[in-house]
């Protein structure tokens, strides 16, 4: 028996959600790359990053490659939920609100938890920081003696 001969025309239906899932793992990728190579192959500046480049971009860029990234990794998850609400509805939370509202609830109670940090400023003065460095210095360099031992 000849089986059908399944149809190479692909409707919208299919094309979005593929479109999709190749752009979310496009971009986690790219997230998760960049990630690696600012940890790992341009450290932060204490531990020999400053002057460092991959492809023409120093830490500091990549850093922004990094965080555009994200969001667009970001957008597209709202997307993919967004177009897949109904198998979350019907099967994640099997017809029932409190796991759907629980799950939207602890992402978004996270999420501003994070992004609504306040922030301070330390307010070092030059002088202090380069008193803590000589500190610091003093503290490597000091050589340590034995106490003396009374005879017995």
């Amino acid at each position: 028996m000849n089986a059908p001969i399944p149809s190479r025309h692909l409707s919208r239906r299919t094309i979005l959600p593929r479109a999709l899932n190749l752009l979310l793992w496009l971009s986690f990728c790219a997230m998760a790359g960049t990630g690696l190579l600012l940890a790992f192959r341009l450290p932060p500046g204490s531990r020999g990053g400053r002057g460092l480049e991959a492809l023409g971009l120093g830490r500091h860029e990549w850093g922004d490659v990094h965080t555009w990234v994200s969001y667009i990794f970001m957008a597209t998850i709202v997307v993919h939920l967004a177009l897949h609400w109904r198998w979350l509805w019907q099967i994640a939370a099997r017809k029932r609100a409190w796991p759907m509202l629980a799950g939207f609830g602890l992402g978004i109670a996270q999420l501003l938890f994070l992004a609504l940090q306040p922030v301070h400023n330390l307010n070092r003065s030059r002088s202090e920081t380069e008193a803590r460095s000589l500190d610091l210095q003093n503290v490597t360099q000091r050589k340590v003696h034995p106490a003396p031992t009374s005879p017995n």
